[in-house]
């Protein structure tokens, strides 16, 4: 969990950064692998590998468990955010 809350604190503040357009190419590469890294988390049993790239099935499947764990945690979602 806490490198999960790591993650997302990163990946929160890229966000803002990235919707307020400042963010260079290389910072919202950086910010895309922080958020690949946040989802891998969510389909950690399923990995042969840690390093192994995610199926596009595990992909759909690490997107909708981050929301759901997003719903779930929304006042620490909201403190992340900085809200």
């Amino acid at each position: 969990m806490v490198e999960l809350v790591a993650l997302l604190t990163i990946y929160y503040k890229c966000t803002a950064l990235a919707e307020a357009g400042l963010l260079t190419q290389p910072e919202r590469f950086a910010c895309n692998h922080t958020y690949q890294e946040a989802k891998r988390v969510f389909v950690e049993d399923e990995l042969r590998h840690p390093d192994a790239p995610l199926s596009a099935a595990q992909n759909t499947r690490a997107y909708l468990r981050f929301k759901d764990w997003e719903v779930e945690n929304a006042d620490l979602v909201q403190a992340l955010r900085g809200g």
